[in-house]
């Protein structure tokens, strides 16, 4: 009976250590999978000859598509700023990693800057996130998604459905979200948030890094008078 009982407890053993081996190995391979997916989404071109055929085929892609910076431009007063600020961490709904690039305005004020959509497409999505706030997406012709975060407000008429040139105008720069009310501003500096996401064989759906595309583009501007 004592053997029995031995055995059964050596069997219960070895099946916890066999769950719990499973486990941290299907963790590990998240880990690598993850740690690859931001390294071959980081789009920089001196490094473009070390990325897969689809990952050099989505850069050409969205290369075509982005057309014009997404803020417009005006003599009158202090324009943006932006820095490579992709996968950095970000806390507010737990530990994540920034799928992005903010671009700051200058003045700080919210409704004041323009936001014009960077390319031809369609709006896809409109309203209000948690995270994003009042937020517009755009697919473009191509099929990539752009993802314009924490308007103040969306130009008049602007609705889903809408077909969209490159440098209309969509909206004005703010403040809003990281609340799950509505119309909640001040949480952050005024800045648009504007992201890139693409669909891969692989993983699906994933953002990859705008700041060498707006970098590609900075220098094609609408004029405003603001």
């Amino acid at each position: 009976m004592r053997i029995y009982i031995w055995i059964v407890k050596l069997c219960l053993v070895c099946l916890i250590y066999g769950i719990v081996l499973k486990s941290v190995s299907a963790l590990r391979e998240v880990s690598v999978v993850y740690e690859y997916d931001m390294s071959a989404r980081e789009m920089d071109p001196d490094k473009f000859n070390e990325y897969s055929d689809e990952m050099k085929e989505i850069y050409k892609l969205v290369k075509k598509d982005i057309k014009i910076f997404p803020v417009a431009y005006s003599e009158e007063c202090k324009f943006v700023s932006y820095s490579n600020s992709w996968g950095v961490e970000r806390t507010y709904g737990g530990s994540r990693l920034h799928e992005g690039t903010d671009i700051m305005g200058l003045m700080n004020e919210r409704g004041h800057y323009p936001i014009i959509s960077a390319s031809d497409g369609v709006v896809e999505e409109m309203g209000w996130l948690e995270l994003g706030g009042y937020r517009i997406g755009i697919r473009t012709k191509g099929g990539v998604y752009l993802y314009y975060a924490h308007l103040y407000s969306f130009a008049p008429g602007m609705k889903k459905g809408n077909k969209v040139s490159a440098g209309e105008l969509l909206g004005y720069m703010g403040d809003s979200g990281y609340s799950k009310v509505e119309g909640t501003v001040g949480n952050f500096d005024v800045h648009l948030h504007f992201g890139i996401y693409v669909i891969t064989d692989e993983y699906g759906e994933l953002s990859i890094n705008p700041y060498y595309f707006l970098k590609s583009i900075e220098n094609n501007l609408v004029i405003y008078n603001y």
